[in-house]
């Protein structure tokens, strides 16, 4: 019985705590590593703030990706990532796009202009200790268009 108790004290504990969106404060980054087929792997970066008293962890999530606002495919989150409390993060992510149809065509097009918007919109996973929610992830980021040539 005394489990339940504290097991719902905790719960209490954590639903009335507020929680804070991490912020990103740039060095944004992003580098292909490989294209294979209908495959792309990259890898994303930036320095991200977390205002939270406790860390914060990205699990495996999918996304939809959108380059200059026409569809290319889905993007994987391929391992987890963790915020530490109260701190700036310089997350890596490894990241693999499907892409559908002749989105790779598409791509290596939009690869001659300046400059594209990347857009990644969907669920993603978020743990704090032992609990997960999904939340809502909606984020554009511009990026040079010939970081979409590859190596």
């Amino acid at each position: 019985m005394k489990y339940i108790v504290a097991i719902g004290l905790v719960v209490s504990l954590l639903a009335s705590c507020t929680f804070h969106e991490p912020e990103i404060r740039g060095g944004e980054t992003f580098k292909m590593e490989k294209m294979e087929g209908q495959e792309v792997r990259f890898t994303a970066g930036a320095k991200v703030y977390n205002g939270n008293w406790f860390a914060v962890k990205v699990k495996k999530s999918t996304l939809d990706l959108y380059v200059d606002g026409e569809y290319m495919g889905k993007v994987h989150l391929l391992k987890k990532v963790k915020m530490k409390a109260k701190k700036e993060t310089d997350l890596q992510a490894n990241f693999l796009a499907e892409l559908e149809g002749n989105a790779m065509m598409k791509a290596l097009g939009l690869a001659m202009k300046g400059e594209v918007e990347v857009r990644m919109k969907g669920k993603i996973k978020g743990g704090v200790f032992i609990f997960s929610k999904k939340l809502d992830f909606d984020e554009k980021r511009k990026i040079n268009g010939s970081s979409l040539r590859g190596k």
